[in-house]
């Protein structure tokens, strides 16, 4: 028996070791050169990891012929949210997308369910990568700080804080991941030389995310730490987290967080609500309008992005004015609301699993333990304002969360691995495999995108002989791959369209970015449409299209190189603005 201990526990190493290397990496992975620098190599290396992981795990479990699964109403609803998104895909424009979106989360899921049959110093392994590669991107972010650039982004920041990307991108994400990889650190320790550790590591992310100035990781980090404090009821603790709260909150305050501060609060007096959320209300707005269109079954799973841009626009027509973004970025890729998000995307379906989901949470409430409901305190402020669900930091703690609330509820039983059983895991393993290999292959394609946009973008200072060359080339690379790649197809057409347009030839990119807006009706595809009809000459088709796509952010108008051409959209907006 000793000897068979002993054998599962080794086989369980390399599991663990795979998903701890993975979660390190997706944590400070980036590709300045990729279309995506950060967020999408992040969420393919955890993806990826988590299937090698399980994989090895569940080829472990076939030499032994037993496999252990834990069970409850959370494991059951969590089974669940894959089955509903790729049932979407019968009613979405892309079921391709929905599709894509089920295995995604049928992943996660997978992932949470094996770390509910660890023990804890596996998971607390896990976890400790983790939270290593948080702390390694909060240094890169002060070294940033400080003025050192760690590494140049193809294309620059709009503003000094969100120059403090750190490794993980976005500075609400890394304050994001610092939040949400708090709450273990905080009850972390068998030793007090370890409890030291972790609680001074615990202070330095609690740091770094004041120091990113994003206001809802300081609501994160208000609420987590009222919720620790209430579950200690100890004086002594009370006045040691004081003592180093006001520290923390005083050198964060001397590094920009002050001005930050003062900043919202004249937006507040001022009652400009839309620049306090930070153009949240675009993104909400889209969503009211697909729930609006289509209550009952949704847009459809991972297609809120798809459907932003004909929602957000519907909605200023029927209300009138412009929106307001102060960035050239026009495109909302999530809703800023991960609740309103699901029902946007599944309709009345994803309401009520949201609402199953949160009453088997509440069930096991009791027996989860610290780490989970520390955590959902510090998620809470984010999946209202942020997107936690739908970026790989956010997802790596959430994950361990579930798995630890999981596992407290009870041992997982054993089941024998007979013949039909262990089929279906090697099966399992196989689409595990598969799964890896589709996330190295949306790097490599995100990478390839992301050089050609970088190539011409380099090329429109050289001479038009040079240029046409180099766009002619790029359609000819692009044409031959985009049959193979159905996902990445309406962003293949918008690149062969700007590269028709470099190389000077505006009816070819008037078909290429129809195309594009016919498979996906993105912003880029109609403005580039307006650009190109602009060229041929055709001005009132280009204002059409023109005064569009610039009515949900104005700041576009800004590329508009033709003076006059961009003078009459102005006008235009000028209109919309006074309705």
């Amino acid at each position: 028996m000793a000897r068979s201990a002993r054998q599962q526990l080794s086989s369980s190493r390399w599991p663990v070791r795979v998903l701890a290397l993975g979660f390190f990496l997706a944590q400070i992975v980036v590709l300045p050169g990729a279309g995506s620098a950060f967020r999408l190599p992040k969420e393919a290396v955890a993806l990826a990891a988590i299937c090698a992981a399980v994989a090895l795990a569940l080829a472990a479990a076939a030499r032994r012929r037993t496999l252990a699964l834990p069970g409850g109403a959370v494991v059951w609803t969590l089974l669940a949210l894959p089955l509903l998104q790729a049932c979407s895909a019968a009613w979405s424009a892309s079921p391709a997308q929905s599709l894509a979106t089920a295995a995604a989360s049928a992943i996660w899921v997978l992932a949470i369910v094996w770390l509910a049959t660890l023990d804890e110093g596996s998971r607390r392994v896990i976890g400790a990568a983790a939270v290593a590669g948080v702390v390694i991107s909060a240094v890169v972010m002060l070294m940033q700080l400080a003025g050192v650039e760690v590494f140049r982004l193809a294309a620059p920041f709009a503003s000094k804080r969100l120059s403090l990307t750190g490794l993980t991108g976005n500075p609400a994400d890394l304050a994001m991941a610092a939040a949400l990889l708090l709450p273990p650190l905080l009850v972390w320790g068998d030793s007090r030389g370890r409890r030291v550790l972790a609680r001074s590591l615990a202070a330095f992310l609690a740091f770094a995310v004041l120091v990113t100035q994003t206001l809802t990781g300081v609501v994160a980090l208000i609420v987590m730490a009222a919720v620790w404090l209430v579950r200690q009821r100890s004086r002594r603790l009370w006045l040691a987290t004081a003592a180093i709260g006001v520290l923390v909150v005083g050198a964060a305050l001397g590094l920009g967080l002050g001005e930050r501060v003062q900043r919202e609060a004249q937006r507040v007096a001022a009652g400009d609500w839309y620049e306090l959320l930070s153009a949240r209300g675009d993104g909400w707005t889209a969503a009211w309008e697909m729930v609006a269109e289509r209550p009952l079954g949704g847009v459809g799973a991972g297609h809120y992005t798809r459907e932003y841009y004909p929602s957000r626009l519907a909605s200023l027509e029927r209300d009138g004015g412009t929106g307001g973004r102060a960035e050239l970025a026009s495109h909302f890729e999530w809703a800023h609301c991960d609740p309103l998000q699901m029902v946007a995307e599944m309709g009345v379906a994803g309401g009520l699993w949201m609402l199953a989901f949160g009453w088997a949470l509440l069930r096991i409430g009791r027996h989860a333990g610290p780490v989970p409901v520390l955590t959902a305190g510090a998620a809470a402020p984010f999946l209202l304002l942020h997107y936690p669900t739908h970026l790989a930091v956010g997802l790596i703690p959430i994950t361990l969360a579930l798995g630890s609330a999981i596992a407290g509820t009870g041992t997982p039983r054993t089941v024998a691995l007979k013949r039909g059983r262990l089929l279906l895991a090697v099966a399992l393993i196989a689409a595990l495999a598969a799964g890896a290999w589709w996330q190295v292959r949306r790097v490599a394609v995100d990478t390839w995108i992301g050089g050609l946009e970088l190539r011409m973008a380099a090329a429109r200072s050289t001479p038009p002989e040079a240029r046409a060359k180099l766009g002619a080339a790029i359609e000819a690379q692009v044409l031959g791959r985009i049959g193979r790649l159905p996902l990445a197809a309406p962003e293949l057409w918008r690149t062969v369209g700007r590269a028709r347009l470099l190389a000077g030839d505006a009816r070819a990119a008037e078909a290429a970015f129809r195309s594009a807006w016919a498979a996906w009706p993105h912003e880029d595809a109609e403005f580039y449409l307006g650009i190109s009809l602009a060229a041929q000459g055709r001005r009132n088709e280009a204002l059409s299209h023109l005064g569009r796509v610039c009515r949900t952010n104005p700041r576009l108008v800004r590329l508009i190189a033709d003076e006059d051409l961009r003078r009459a959209v102005e006008d235009m907006l000028a209109v919309y603005q006074r309705q």
